[in-house]
């Protein structure tokens, strides 16, 4: 790509060259961090050279090689949707999806926050599976795969090293469409602690979704216990980046001369936060935040925000209910809402994005008209604080249906029917139009019952994922209603509480 600097090319002579594989576009992926990460951490070791492919970028950035060219296919993949174009990926070159059917060529590896979750969707298309963080995996696929004379042997050396998932090594035994038990070693999710090397802008390039920002990751993981974030699950612990390891990045992002993308579950929900803002705001930088933590809006966050001229905020209340709220772990009050907002407006805040679910255990119609009465006392405040302005701020509502992932506390929760979902957010559409400077979206319910048959799905669910990676999504409706195995079982059915889940095998 002309745009980009700081893109790394190696000869690839005499070396380990790994494929490095984001199932998505260019413009997406190149904004995802875990990328850089895994990018940057790879060409680091001199015995490997990383290049990149992206769905829309069918041979390699660098230097425009073949997938096939490389000893190894590594995926990135932070969505379940993004299993489908990754199948489409191995399709589109020829590459035997199923592991069995390959006798030879690449070794096909495939990691993300999408594959900690639960790997089982793809365990019958990959050679090895990675759980957690990658940090240091790169030393340890390097001496295995020079150590090794065959798959064997390279399988058997790297089923030692924390993270990697064989398989073909530990595989469920079924019985009566049920799991009963587990065969072979437990694998353990990888854990990088302390933090000091976080996930950071490794190439600079304007055709992305972030192009303006110099991203930095500020802390992994989440210290809050909200039972329908998979946050927690997926890197846990909470680990806050240090801050004098923040000040050396808050230098490079100086250099890029573009403004700071700060990256976690929560900006405000580091320990020093206050001491971090202090620090970004003498070294001159300009924030964009992400998502900030309710009732944890400080002076120090306002005076960075206003300092960095920051014009629009999201907040997640999740649902209009303080009592639902406080039932699916995240407590915090109405009021405190209320006041975050009268703070952020009368700071100069002009815009505000509010996440909110459908679907959550327990919402009865009277929660879901709660959100519609929650956005109309957020407005009240923005017109109250607003007066004298030229112009109203924007507040924009977003409603998801909700999705149990694995591995929270909502793992064998049902999911809401998409009829009903639909049902409910057109109930709060309905309620909030009309209303000047309130903008209502949302996403369709059919994609979080697809991502819901996905994220909790096992082996079996492989056929249906290369079915779809076969048919463009318009027929895919169609292809579940055609799979032999009913869709519902995945997605919306409630687990029994002495039923093995798929996900189950492993841990930290």
């Amino acid at each position: 790509m002309p745009s980009e600097k700081n893109a790394i090319r190696k000869d690839p002579g005499g070396k380990l060259n790994i494929a490095l594989v984001y199932p998505n576009t260019y413009w997406v992926g190149m904004s995802n961090l875990g990328l850089h990460a895994v990018y940057r951490d790879l060409n680091a070791h001199p015995g490997i050279v990383c290049e990149r492919f992206f769905l829309d970028v069918p041979r390699s950035v660098e230097h425009s090689r073949p997938i096939q060219d490389f000893h190894v296919i590594a995926f990135s993949i932070p969505y379940e949707l993004d299993w489908i174009n990754a199948i489409k990926i191995l399709l589109d070159n020829r590459i035997p999806v199923k592991r069995t059917d390959r006798k030879s060529g690449p070794i096909i590896i495939a990691g993300g926050p999408s594959i900690t979750l639960n790997p089982e969707p793809l365990a019958n298309a990959m050679d090895i599976l990675f759980l957690g963080d990658g940090e240091g995996f790169a030393e340890s696929i390097y001496k295995s795969f020079f150590d090794s004379g065959n798959m064997d042997e390279l399988l058997e050396k790297l089923s030692r090293v924390k993270g990697v998932y064989i398989p073909s090594y530990t595989y469920p035994e079924i019985s009566c469409d049920a799991i009963t038990s587990f065969v072979g070693p437990r694998p353990l999710i990888s854990v990088t602690n302390p933090l000091n090397s976080p996930a950071h802008t490794a190439i600079i390039t304007s055709k992305t979704v972030f192009g303006d920002m110099f991203m930095i990751e500020t802390a992994r993981g989440c210290p809050w216990r909200c039972k329908f974030c998979s946050a927690r699950a997926v890197y846990s612990p909470f680990r806050p980046v240090p801050l004098d390891v923040l000040k050396d990045l808050f230098d490079k992002a100086l250099e890029s001369r573009l403004r700071l993308g700060l990256v976690s579950s929560a900006l405000n929900d580091h320990p020093k936060a206050d001491h971090m803002y202090v620090k970004i705001m003498e070294a001159g930088l300009k924030i964009a935040p992400p998502s900030l933590r309710v009732g944890r809006i400080s002076p120090g966050l306002i005076e960075l925000l206003r300092s960095s001229k920051v014009r629009g905020v999201t907040l997640a209340p999740e649902t209009g209910s303080q009592d639902l709220r406080y039932s699916v772990g995240k407590q915090i009050t109405d009021e405190a809402i209320l006041e975050d907002v009268e703070n952020l407006v009368s700071s100069g805040i002009k815009n505000i994005k509010l996440y909110f679910l459908v679907g959550l255990p327990g919402e009865e119609i009277v929660h879901v008209n709660a959100i519609v009465e929650l956005v109309k006392r957020i407005r009240h405040v923005f017109v109250k604080v607003s007066k004298g302005n030229k112009r109203l701020g924007q507040i924009t509502v977003s409603i998801n249906t909700m999705v149990p992932k694995p591995h929270t506390p909502f793992e064998r929760a049902p999911m809401l029917d998409p009829r009903e979902a639909r049902s409910r957010i057109k109930r709060i559409a309905k309620g909030l139009s009309g209303i000047n400077n309130v903008f209502v979206g949302y996403e369709g319910p059919k994609w979080a019952y697809i991502q819901s048959l996905l994220a909790r799905g096992d082996r079996d669910v492989l056929d249906l994922l290369i079915r779809m990676a076969e048919t463009e999504s318009s027929e895919w409706r169609e292809v579940m209603n055609q799979w032999p195995r009913n869709p519902d079982y995945y997605a919306l059915r409630k687990r029994d509480p002495k039923e093995i889940l798929p996900w189950s095998f492993y841990g930290y």
